[in-house]
């Protein structure tokens, strides 16, 4: 397992645009609903890839964030199930 991972943001309750990838300090699973620091404040994004090969970043290694960890909110959990 790695700490690194691929999410979309949420807009309008669904998953929407590219994927990112972060780091997480916990494990989280596809489809978790997760907070992480944008330039609004804290935004809501889905879990899409857990796992992804530290290769992927290696490019941009020196620029990668960490998510906050997993959204509190139950009915953000709810809205992607």
């Amino acid at each position: 397992m790695t700490d690194i991972i691929k999410v979309k943001f949420m807009r309008d309750g669904q998953p929407s645009g590219r994927d990112y990838t972060y780091y997480t300090p916990e494990a989280v699973e596809v489809g978790d609903i997760v907070d992480l620091t944008a330039k609004t404040g804290v935004a809501h994004a889905v879990v899409t890839q857990i796992n992804v090969p530290e290769e992927e970043i290696v490019s941009f290694k020196n620029s990668m964030k960490s998510i906050l960890g997993k959204a509190k909110d139950k009915d953000e959990q709810e809205a992607v199930s």
